[in-house]
């Protein structure tokens, strides 16, 4: 396995593994308990809403992308990251990793696909309360870690949801969505310099 970091402070790691199948990952160091001063479910809702949009590409853009190769993108919100992450044939990983940093980077939050967005994460925080051992879970953290930041809310309230403002996703997502705060993680059958290289020029 090679690590290491890039020039403006990203660390990596590329692994080679056997397989036709290549993953790579961007893992956020920020998830709900660096939310503040931002309402609660502010990540949750930044890790939903980057998909919506960057200045090179569309939601339909970023959703076809690896979808028209086969592939899977996805991410997830905890309260200690956020990650993007990739899944397609080898030879795509070049796509995958340009794709994976666009969103890290360049998310551009359209005011219109805020609003869809946030339709669906209440949708979620709806369902996930008739999910007894979600709902119990949750309860359990927000009153353990009451008045701490791990007590917040991954999904955050239907309240707090509907007062995040673009500005609030802008905020967070300036202020953790840095070189310092993230790594790159990719596993697949090529040369590990080479994944390196990928690495380096899709940053």
């Amino acid at each position: 396995m090679l690590t290491g970091q890039t020039s403006d402070g990203m660390r990596y790691a590329a692994k080679r593994r056997p397989g036709a199948v290549a993953c790579c990952s961007i893992s956020v160091g920020c998830g709900t308990r660096a939310e503040a001063p931002q309402p609660e479910g502010t990540a949750h809702f930044v890790e939903h809403a980057i998909f919506r949009g960057t200045a090179s590409r569309s939601a339909r853009e970023i959703n076809s992308c690896l979808d028209l190769l086969g592939g899977e993108l996805n991410a997830f919100t905890t309260k200690e990251e956020i990650v993007l992450h990739a899944t397609v044939l080898k030879e795509d990983l070049a796509v995958a990793l340009d794709l994976l940093f666009d969103l890290a980077r360049n998310a551009s939050f359209p005011e219109d696909e805020i609003e869809i967005e946030r339709g669906v994460i209440l949708d979620e925080i709806i369902s996930s309360a008739d999910i007894p051992s979600e709902d119990i879970y949750d309860n359990f953290e927000s009153r353990l870690f009451a008045g701490s930041e791990l007590g917040r809310r991954i999904l955050g309230t239907c309240e707090s949801v509907r007062k995040v403002t673009r500005d609030d996703l802008a905020a967070f997502y300036h202020r953790c969505f840095i070189p310092a705060g993230m790594a790159v993680s990719v596993v697949a059958d090529l040369d590990e310099e080479q994944m390196v290289a990928m690495i380096k020029d899709s940053s």
